[in-house]
């Protein structure tokens, strides 16, 4: 049976718009607390870092893996991966060991982008994902160092 009437239509799409969605997807808040040179070779660096994971969830989340990107300056800098398991209590934090690599580019990248850093400062994000089974927990923190002011 076609719809006669287009202001029918319209009401429907309305309605579906208007409808209410679920509740906001859990989500864990993923900063850089320490990074440090591990091994430098010709073509790659490792780093060890150290990872700020805070939930601020009513629960705990249970993890069994992640993967992340580095960007500093908004270029590609360094990747990392790990399948260790992790747990987060409810309204908690805590810190979490993992390794980055970066190839030779990026750091050559980096080092000719040191004159802009002195004056424009240092900015870096840090993009990834920790896995649950089948769920994802997306995480984006982006910060900035500022250069330091003369006196």
């Amino acid at each position: 049976m076609p719809i006669k009437s287009p202001h029918m239509i319209l009401l429907v799409l309305l309605l579906c718009a208007c409808a209410p969605k679920g509740p906001p997807p859990p989500r864990l808040d993923v900063s850089i607390s320490e990074v440090h040179g591990a091994r430098i070779g010709m073509m790659e660096q490792t780093y060890n870092l150290v990872l700020r994971v805070q939930n601020p969830n009513n629960f705990d989340i249970e993890t069994d893996g992640l993967s992340f990107d580095i960007e500093t300056n908004g270029k590609p800098f360094a990747r990392g991966v790990s399948n260790q398991s992790v747990s987060v209590p409810r309204l908690s934090e805590i810190m979490v060991k993992v390794d980055a690599v970066s190839d030779l580019s990026s750091l050559i990248g980096q080092i000719r982008s040191v004159p802009r850093v002195a004056v424009a400062g240092f900015k870096y994000r840090l993009v990834g994902r920790f896995f649950s089974g089948e769920q994802r927990f997306p995480f984006d923190y982006r910060g900035n160092i500022a250069p330091d002011e003369p006196e």
